[in-house]
């Protein structure tokens, strides 16, 4: 699918509209029955088949001239009909506006929340307004509750529902808009749900959101919601705290996932040398240091904490420009690596940093079969394995746990 549209699966659709000539189902007069397509304006649209399938289902109208016009946006007005249709809710009649029966009958249902569109409803429709209908239409657990933006585009994403916007697995788009030729997608992946199909998850993309929603991504990778709160912090020594800001888990073997770009040319250093950089997870803990002294004193960042694999930790070194030696441990896009020693000058000064482990994944499902998640479980440097000092991040723990 090209132009990185964002699918939406939910069940049976009609798209529908208001306006006159609008080209979705207003005014009997001014909508072309669409029983055998024919337009003269798709022909080679890189959504052409997904209209085609979606028109002969009797659920998309073109216009009274032949046109489709596949690169219309729709309206969230319109979303709301396409919405109330799709669920098969029952709809009234009557009120201030002519989607208002459609808004009544999903806020009745549960899928349209009080807030979910401010402002004009004759404004286009953005992805994340279609990850809030669509996730709670088609997921009766998620219906009737007030969850954050964030979340709902995560919950889409996840389910298979919304992809990447982009080559990136990062762009997302939640506020790009969309067309009608991405309504007809919409459409054939609804039907496809409706018949028993499965969708197809970008796993990239899951990650992206994820990261954006709670700040880790141990959802996507493990299907593990148990992580700590982030940001979680935890004093190292009495001398330094840190603050760790996310955990991003990126698997090297996927070159389309999440900041997969900063992996490449990447150096490797597995325990075992005959491990491929593929048969590992890099876990990156994005870590804020603060120095609780003005001592002259200081801390190579990535003696922060050690991720405890029994033996199994391996490290990386990211490409040379990712690795900064400028005296400056600054905030960077991307992953990134500072490598200057954080001095603790004065009380209270931070410092921001990567933190990368390399963990077979092998270790990875053994410990998953063994204990129902990964138990993320770090040791402080400099303090004595089994002294009561272990760190967990998540609710699932190994033996070593007291």
């Amino acid at each position: 699918m090209r132009n990185g549209w964002v699918s939406i699966a939910l069940a049976g659709v009609v798209l529908a509209g208001s306006l006159a000539g609008s080209g979705l189902i207003g005014k009997a007069e001014n909508a072309v029955a669409a029983a055998k397509p024919s337009f003269t304006d798709i022909s080679g649209h890189w959504a052409e088949s997904s209209i085609e399938t979606a028109v002969k289902a009797g659920v998309l109208n073109g216009y009274t001239d032949g046109t489709y016009k596949p690169n219309n946006t729709i309206t969230r007005a319109e979303l709301l009909k396409v919405m109330a249709l799709t669920f098969k809710l029952e709809v009234g009649t009557g009120g201030s506006t002519w989607y208002s029966p459609y808004q009544t009958a999903l806020s009745k249902a549960g899928v349209y929340m009080e807030g979910d569109y401010p402002g004009n409803l004759n404004n286009p429709a953005t992805r994340n307004e279609m990850a809030k209908l669509a996730v709670r239409g088609e997921y009766t657990d998620y219906r009737s509750k007030k969850l954050s933006a964030a979340e709902l585009m995560f919950r889409a994403v996840n389910k298979g529902i919304l992809s990447r916007s982009g080559t990136k697995a990062e762009t997302i788009n939640t506020e790009g808009t969309t067309t009608r030729a991405e309504a007809a997608v919409l459409v054939t992946r609804l039907l496809k749900l409706a018949n028993g199909g499965t969708l197809t998850v970008d796993q990239g993309a899951s990650s992206a959101a994820e990261i954006a929603w709670h700040r880790h991504n141990m959802i996507t990778m493990f299907d593990q919601n148990d992580l700590v709160k982030l940001p979680y912090s935890v004093d190292i020594s009495k001398k330094y705290n840190v603050t760790i800001d996310k955990l991003i888990v990126l698997d090297p073997a996927d070159t389309k996932g999440y900041y997969a770009e900063y992996l490449k040319g990447a150096t490797y250093y597995p325990v075992n040398k005959a491990e491929k950089p593929s048969d590992g997870y890099v876990f990156a803990y994005k870590i804020i240091g603060k120095s609780l002294v003005a001592d002259g004193s200081g801390i190579t960042m990535t003696s922060s904490f050690q991720t405890y694999t029994e033996g199994n930790t391996g490290m990386i070194d990211l490409a040379s420009q990712y690795m900064y030696a400028d005296g400056r441990l600054v905030e960077r896009v991307g992953l990134y690596y500072n490598n200057e020693e954080f001095t603790f000058k004065k009380a209270n000064s931070t410092a921001h940093n990567f933190i990368y482990h390399l963990i077979p994944k092998e270790y990875v499902q053994n410990q998953i079969n063994k204990y129902g998640g990964f138990p993320i479980h770090l040791v402080k440097y400099n303090v004595a394995f089994g002294s009561g000092e272990q760190i967990y991040l998540t609710d699932v723990k190994d033996k070593w746990a007291h």
